[in-house]
């Protein structure tokens, strides 16, 4: 049984249960974020190659940052680079992993609007995660924020708050000593002073900053709630992407958790069991998931065409 199967299998059990409550009556997504309704078809699909030989988000090569003419932190982020890590390259060819965050952002894009005349005001804020390390949510979380930052009417930020372990910086080629830890600790650090522009569509980046054993407390804290409320209230039209911990590595994951308004849960194809899923959910407001995002998917999908799709 594939894991598109054994998820949607699980979804008619208890898990399908504890996510009804993140559907609006009626709503459908384009790829199959609902997942309650649709069977094996509702797994949006992240189709990063996997196996010997895949690109790693590890060890990319780093490109110095430069000033913008007005003087605020500015990133050209390197197209090779990007290609190298089988991220979505702005103004790049048609490929199997753009169009899929293509059709993945319509469904976040709608709960998001959708927002302005429902109960769920952090709706624009949008927590990538997954239950263990490894599946892929840095990847997915990045090429998210990519997809959306083309949009001719979107504003994005995306904030790394895996603070423990930072790896949007080295996705993007980005070198910065300061970011959301350091906002977060001393009141006289402005967010301008740490946010770098990028030259992709509106796209914005939040490094992490510097580690700090008191991470949890921090992102469950006052001064978080108000950072999120300045980050989210200052561009109506933005939308802010966390690179969250793993939920069941990391308890900064779950206090993230409860300040969002969509989660989007990375699965890793073949390997992320039904007991590893179950456990993940249960450690936050299932009302608030978007969707499950199957990546790492090896075989024909990884070409891409239009009967391609899934």
């Amino acid at each position: 049984m594939s894991t598109i199967e054994r998820a949607a299998e699980l979804l008619s059990t208890g898990l399908r249960e504890q996510l009804k409550p993140s559907l609006q009556d009626g709503q459908q997504s384009e790829l199959g974020l609902d997942l309650i309704e649709r069977a094996a078809g509702t797994i949006g699909m992240a189709q990063a190659p996997s196996g010997p030989g895949a690109p790693s988000l590890h060890a990319p090569r780093i490109q110095p940052s430069s000033q913008s003419e007005v003087g605020a932190r500015f990133l050209r982020v390197d197209r090779n680079n990007l290609r190298a890590l089988s991220l979505i390259v702005p103004d790049g060819e048609r490929t199997a992993v753009s169009e899929s965050f293509r059709r993945v952002k319509r469904q976040i894009l709608a709960n998001a609007a959708n927002s302005k005349t429902s109960a769920n005001a952090n709706a624009n804020l949008v927590m990538v995660s997954s239950a263990l390390a490894g599946e892929g949510k840095t990847y997915c979380a990045v090429n998210l924020a990519i997809s959306m930052a083309l949009e001719v009417d979107r504003t994005v930020l995306l904030v790394d708050a895996d603070v423990a372990k930072s790896r949007v910086p080295q996705a993007l080629g980005l070198q910065a000593e300061r970011g959301l830890m350091e906002l977060l600790l001393d009141p006289q650090v402005a967010l301008s002073d740490v946010m770098w522009r990028t030259d992709i569509g509106a796209l914005s980046v939040l490094p992490a900053g510097v580690a700090h054993k008191h991470a949890t407390e921090l992102l469950a804290s006052d001064a978080m709630r108000r950072l999120l409320h300045e980050m989210a209230e200052r561009y109506q039209d933005r939308i802010i992407i966390f690179d969250s911990p793993p939920l069941l590595a990391a308890s900064e994951a779950t206090a993230l958790a409860g300040l969002v308004g969509q989660i989007v849960l990375v699965v890793e194809a073949g390997k992320t069991s039904d007991t590893t899923l179950t456990a993940a959910v249960g450690r936050i407001d299932s009302g608030k998931i978007a969707g499950l995002l199957l990546n790492k998917i090896e075989g024909p999908r990884l070409t891409y065409g239009y009967d391609g799709y899934g």
